[in-house]
C-alpha cells in the first residue's frame, strides 16, 4: 500500500554523527592555523620594558657646565643691581629713624626721671628740623626702589651639574634682609610722620593740647616698640653682604 510521503519518517544514517564531528575538528584545526599564521605576519606590540630610555648617566659636557654657570654668574651680577638699588632708601631710612629715636628717647628719660622737662623739649625741637623733608626724601626713595619691581633670580640647576652658587646665595639672603628692614623702617617711618603732621598742628592751633598729649603718648609707645624691631633687623642686614656690591 502506497505511504504519504508527509508522514514518512527518514531513519539517520548511522555515520552522520561520526562525520559532522570529524568535520568540525577539521574546521576548528583549520581555524587555529590561520590565526596562529596572522598572528605571526603581524607586528607584534613592543614590551614596554624593551623600549624605555633609561636616563644619561654620562657625565654632562663642559659646555652644559659653562652654560649654567654664565646663566648663575648673570643672575648675581642683577642681585647686585638690586642690591645697590636698596642703598638709598636705606640711607634715607636711617637719616630720618635717627631723628626719630631721639625724639622717643627724650621721652623716655623724661619718664624715668633722668632728664627735665625743658630738656626733652629742647630735644624735641631739634628733633622737628627737616624732619618733614626727610621723611619725604625716604617715601621717595623707597617709592622708586619698589615701583622697579626689584627681584634676585635664582636659576635652576639640573641635578649633576656642578656650578658656584655661593655668591648668587649670599645676594639673595642679604637682599631679603634688606628688604624686612625696609619693611620695618617704612611702618616706624609712618609712625613718626603721623606725628610731625600733630606737632605742626598743634603749633598752628588746629590742634587741641589735649588730643596733642594724648596722640603722642599713642605714637611713643608705638614708636619704642617699632624702632627696636628696626634696629633688630638693621642689626641682621649688616651681617649680610653681596660680593663685589
Amino acid at each position: 500500500m502506497r505511504q504519504d510521503r508527509r508522514h514518512t519518517r527518514l531513519r539517520p544514517h548511522p555515520w552522520l554523527g561520526t562525520i559532522a564531528v570529524v568535520v568540525a575538528v577539521i574546521a576548528m584545526t583549520t581555524t587555529l592555523s590561520w590565526l596562529s599564521l596572522e598572528e605571526e605576519r603581524s607586528p607584534q606590540a613592543p614590551d614596554r620594558a624593551t623600549v624605555e630610555i633609561e636616563p644619561s648617566t654620562s657625565p654632562p659636557t663642559p659646555l652644559d657646565t659653562e652654560s649654567f654657570q654664565a646663566a648663575i654668574d648673570a643672575a648675581v651680577e642683577e642681585c647686585r643691581r638690586v642690591w645697590e638699588a636698596q642703598e638709598q632708601p636705606l640711607q634715607a631710612a636711617a637719616i630720618s629713624l635717627a631723628q626719630w629715636q631721639v625724639h622717643v628717647d627724650a621721652m623716655n628719660q623724661l619718664v624715668a626721671g633722668e632728664i627735665t622737662f625743658a630738656q626733652a623739649t629742647a630735644f624735641w625741637e631739634q628733633t622737628r628740623i627737616l624732619a618733614t623733608d626727610n621723611v619725604t626724601a625716604f617715601t621717595e626713595a623707597d617709592g622708586e626702589y619698589v615701583a622697579s619691581d626689584p627681584s634676585c633670580p635664582t636659576p635652576v640647576t639640573p641635578d649633576g651639574i656642578a656650578v658656584d652658587t655661593e655668591a648668587l646665595a649670599a645676594c639673595d639672603e642679604g637682599i631679603e634682609a634688606r628688604d624686612e628692614t625696609l619693611d620695618a623702617a617704612r611702618v616706624s617711618i609712618r609712625t613718626w610722620h603721623h606725628h610731625v603732621i600733630d606737632m605742626d598742628l598743634l603749633r598752628a592751633g588746629q590742634l587741641s593740647p589735649e588730643l596733642a598729649l594724648e596722640l603722642w603718648r599713642r605714637y611713643w609707645r608705638q614708636g619704642v616698640d617699632e624702632l627696636n624691631a628696626y634696629r633688630e633687623q638693621l642689626g641682621e642686614a649688616k651681617q649680610e653682604s653681596c660680593d663685589g656690591a
